[in-house]
């Protein structure tokens, strides 16, 4: 499994105690996501923020669409969303983090799953 999270770049995130970001290795840069669900607005907003191996903000970007859903698929949208705007960018290595733990959990797995 430590292999397999250093050839993708996603670093699960395990909430116990107090939470700190961590910063990448050397030679890598990190992207953080995350979604937010507005019911009112029928709307899911996506934020992502990548940092330096310093911890030195370099790059932000937000967006949303409409059309509220569950909450693990709009997650599973801002992490195929931060995918598209990392390669776009073409920065290199970097590692991706999110609270999505179903997200993570599938995006792991061995097994296909077309959903």
């Amino acid at each position: 499994m430590a292999r397999n999270l250093q050839q993708t770049g996603f670093v699960p995130r395990q909430k116990h105690g107090n939470i700190c970001w961590t910063k990448p290795n050397t030679g890598r840069y990190k992207c953080n996501i995350d979604a937010s669900f507005s019911k009112h607005l029928n709307k899911v907003g996506l934020g992502m923020c990548i940092r330096d191996e310093h911890g030195a903000f370099v790059l932000a970007k937000t967006d949303w669409f409409s059309l509220i859903c569950e909450v693990h698929i709009g997650e599973a949208l801002g992490l195929i969303s931060a995918l598209e705007w990392v390669h776009e960018l073409n920065l290199g290595l970097v590692d991706y983090e999110m609270d999505a733990k179903r997200v993570v959990d599938s995006f792991l797995s061995s097994r296909h799953d077309v959903t």
